[in-house]
Formats: C-alpha cells, structure tokens, sequence
C-alpha cells in the first residue's frame, strides 16, 4: 500500500488525465450548456460586483425561446451556440465558427443567475483569453477540482474500508458521464465530485463508532457540503436527503462524542452559514423561477407526464452512465447494461444483506434521487418540457453503489472476494470511458449517421478537428485509464488497516437487529 500522500497523487493524476482528455476533444459548446456556463464564468471572470451579482432577466436561449437567466459584458464572440450541429448528430462540428474574442457587449445566459463560486474559478481564463486556449485552461481547472475531489474521496475510501473494495467501487459512480462534463465548463461536474466526497467521507464517518483518527473525514465532509449546498439550486436538496441517509437513525451518543471536538464545530458552523448563504441567493437571484412557454408548446395531463418520467427511466440511467453532447451521443446497447448489471447487481445484494437499517438508507436516496425530481418534472412538464437528465440526480445517487460497497465487505464478502469484484469494475467498467470518448469525437468530427458501420468510428479523421490535434485526447485517456487501473488494481487488500478493530457481521452498525437476521 502506498502512502496517503503518494496514493492520493496518483489517484489525482489518474482522474485528472482521464477528465483531461475530453477537455482538450470537445469543440466549444460539445458538452451541455457549454456556452451558457462560458458566458457567465466570463462574466464573473472580470470580478466586477455588477456581474457577479447580475439581475435576474427574462433572455432569450439559443433558439429565441424567453427563459430565465441574466446579462453579462463579456466579449461578443463568446455567444456562440452549436445550433448548426447541435441537434443534428449527422453533421460535424466545422460549420460552427467556435469561441472568439470581440468587443465586450452584453450577452444573454440561462445560467446568469447560478451561484458564482465556481465561475470565480473558471471565469479568468475565459475572461481574458477567449480562443481556444482560454478554454481549454477553463476546463482544466475544473478537471482538476473534480479529480482533487475524486482522489480524496479514494483516498478516505482505501483508508477506512476493511479490503478496499468502497474504493474501488468509486469506478461505479465517476462515470464517463462525470468525466465529460468534468472536461468541460459546467458546474455540473463538481457538483457531482462533491456528492461522491460527500459520501466518501459521510459512510465511514457516520456509520461506524467515533474514532479521533477519522478527524481528517470531517474536512472533507465539510468541503464537499459546502459545495453541494452552493453550486446549484438543486444541491440543498441533494445535501439533505444525503445527511438524512447517512445520519438517520439518529446515535445520539456517537454525535455527543463528535460534537466534542473542535474541527467538528467550526465545520458545523460553516456548513450551516453555506446552507444559508446559498438559500438567500436562491431567493434574491429567483434561481428557481420559471418563465411560462408560448401557448401550446407543450399540453401534458398530469397522467401523460407521469407516464413519460417512468417510462423514461432507461434514459435516465445511461444518462447518468454517459451520454455525450447535447443527449445526442450515446453507445451502444451494451456498454449500459454491463454497465447497469455489475453497479446495479452490488446495489440489489448490498440491499439483501445490509439489514433493514441499510433498506432505509436506500428508501432515502430513491426518495430524494427519484421521487423528489419526478414530482418536480411532473409538476412542471407544461413549462420546462421534459428536461430532467440523469446527471442532475447523479451526486445523491451515487452514494447507493458506495454504500453497497461499504456493507457487503463488511456483511458478506471475504477479501478475496472483495478483490475479484474491484477487479472486476477495472475490467468491464473502465473501457467504457474510452468507448464514450472515441463516440464523442467521431460525432463532432464528422457526425454519427444512424446506420454507421465500425469502419466510421475513427477517431483521427472527420472534417473538424481540435485544434490541439485528435491525437492528444486519445494518448491521455489512455494514460490515465493505465493508471486507474494499476491504482485500483493494486487497492485491494488481505485484511482491515487495523485487524484487532475488525467488527464482526453481529456487532456492525448496519447490522439487523432482529434475531433470524443473526
């Protein structure tokens, strides 16, 4: 086992190069909402307080349609929707001109009332250098903020798990998808990071006994709190639901011990101050306000809008697996369902064995992950259409395969057990993210027909090209998936760090208590 400090380094750079590639594949506007998240980050880039906090407008979007969102004075060229490509995934992306400077001049977003925190982040380089070079930097930044997440939550994972297998499982839930959007400029990334630093930290934490050496877990908790409850308008929720997974039943004498220690304290302050920063924004920015459509867009009955989110669920899952662009990218049949049966599988078993308090646990996530949006998409199909994608529930969702994880190591699995699944998600799981990647460029460089053959998906030809080159991303999706693969091929262990505190199934937290469970 390598040191934290070594462990962590390479766990970074191994997610950093995976998420790297797609920032140096994309054209401007490849991954979702590109420019919308672009202009805003701009305009929180010139740290002006008139754009950081910019009054909430009716705008237009690409399209003309009114929505809601704000101005921002950044420079002209930066308004640069993929109209002419976007929708159509037969056409490459070279007949749109990209991202150019300009004069500075007010330009509309749909994401100019989101919370400037990341964009103070990603804004600069957008800001100052708007070409191709700014933008890759934009990303990179926001790649690197998602694999610092993703390596410490690895690195809690490893530390605190008897054989290794919650880290492991992160393979499960830093899909493709994250790793798209995390090459791009969407605060969508991090906030999906967060949520899985949220449960990295919050399992070990909150459902084993107090243990002074877990401290360091309580700064990361924190972090990725803070983060989830600031980045979107939806975080909130995501936090709630999470803490209540995690915390419910209350142990009121293990949060006694806790709440002794300072480090505890200080970051109870501070996640509380964040919840109540974030929800004044909300409220002041109206991030949550909706502009009704032109009469007869869209004229769902409340049954028809409950049919289509149920029925969309397919959808909804390889969303949150991957799905490239503008929902216009997708693999082949299956990528997901391998994909679906291993993570889903570990979900179902996790759920068999961990006892009722596990079941619960599950009731919450599918609660908040899945009936909250529903409702929320139901109520306003007539207004918003049906935009509810499976990335948005990702950073509550995901903490069900960890918490799978984490029980059935503890309940169940032996280590050698334990090492045949972690092996398992490298092999079946990590092929995927090349697959996405490889699909995502051929349809921005020279389109997807719908009757492609194998010999149409080479990644080195089309008519557009990044104008680093189709090579590099490919060399650094490859490099960085060696690396995750001898990271986590390596993970797995013979026993618990400390094998005289190994728990037995009877006496685990998650543990039954009726007595045919024992």
């Amino acid at each position: 086992m390598h040191s934290g400090p070594r462990s962590w380094l390479l766990a970074f750079l191994a997610f950093f190069l995976v998420f790297g590639a797609w920032a140096v594949a994309a054209p401007f506007d490849g991954p979702a909402d590109e420019v919308q998240h672009s202009i805003r980050a701009a305009g929180v880039g010139s740290f002006a307080p008139g754009q950081i906090f910019a009054e909430p407008r009716t705008v237009p979007d690409a399209f003309g349609r009114p929505g809601m969102g704000a101005y921002q004075r950044v420079p002209a060229g930066m308004d640069a929707h993929a109209v002419c490509w976007g929708f159509d995934p037969t056409k490459s992306a070279a007949c749109a001109k990209g991202l150019s400077g300009g004069p500075v001049t007010e330009v509309s977003t749909s994401a100019g009332r989101y919370n400037p925190l990341f964009y103070l982040v990603v804004g600069p380089p957008l800001r100052w250098l708007p070409n191709w070079g700014g933008l890759v930097v934009a990303r990179l930044l926001n790649a690197a903020m998602c694999a610092a997440l993703i390596a410490s939550a690895f690195l809690a994972l490893r530390r605190w798990s008897r054989f290794g297998l919650p880290a492991t499982a992160l393979l499960c839930v830093a899909t493709p998808m994250l790793a798209h959007l995390a090459g791009g400029v969407n605060p969508n990334a991090l906030e999906i990071a967060a949520g899985i630093a949220f449960f990295a930290a919050g399992i070990p934490l909150l459902l084993e006994p107090p243990d002074p050496a877990r401290k360091p877990l309580v700064t990361l908790l924190g972090v990725s709190s803070v983060l989830l409850l600031t980045l979107r308008s939806g975080g909130p929720a995501w936090f709630v639901f999470g803490l209540a997974a995690l915390a419910l039943p209350l142990r009121w004498a293990w949060l006694k011990q806790w709440w002794a220690h300072t480090r505890v304290k200080l970051w109870s302050a501070g996640v509380v101050v964040a919840g109540l920063l974030s929800a004044t924004w909300i409220v002041v920015m109206r991030t949550g306000e909706l502009v009704p459509p032109p009469p007869g867009l869209w004229d769902y009955t409340t049954g028809e809008a409950v049919t289509q989110y149920v029925d969309s669920w397919y959808q909804l899952l390889i969303g949150m697996i991957g799905v490239a662009g503008w929902f216009d990218t997708k693999l082949w049949s299956p990528f997901y369902l391998v994909w679906i049966m291993i993570v889903g599988g570990m979900v179902v078993l996790g759920g068999v064995v961990g006892g009722w308090v596990t079941r619960w646990r599950y009731l919450v996530f599918l609660a908040g992950g899945v009936v909250l949006p529903g409702i929320l998409q139901v109520s306003q199909a007539n207004v918003t259409g049906f935009i509810t994608g499976g990335r948005y529930m990702l950073p509550l969702l995901a903490g069900m395969p960890l918490l799978a994880a984490w029980v059935l190591e503890r309940r169940l699995f032996d280590a050698g057990q334990a090492r045949t699944l972690s092996r398992t998600f490298v092999l079946f799981l990590l092929p995927v993210h090349a697959a996405l990647l490889v699909f995502a460029m051929v349809r921005w460089q020279r389109g997807l027909a719908p009757d492609a053959g194998l010999g149409w998906f080479n990644p080195l030809a089309g008519d557009w090209h990044p104008p680093t080159g189709s090579v590099l991303p490919l060399l650094l999706m490859l490099a960085g998936l060696a690396l995750t693969a001898v990271v986590m091929w390596r993970t797995p262990v013979a026993g618990p760090a400390d094998p005289a505190a190994e728990p037995t199934p009877a006496t685990l937290p998650e543990a039954d208590p009726q007595p045919a469970a024992h």
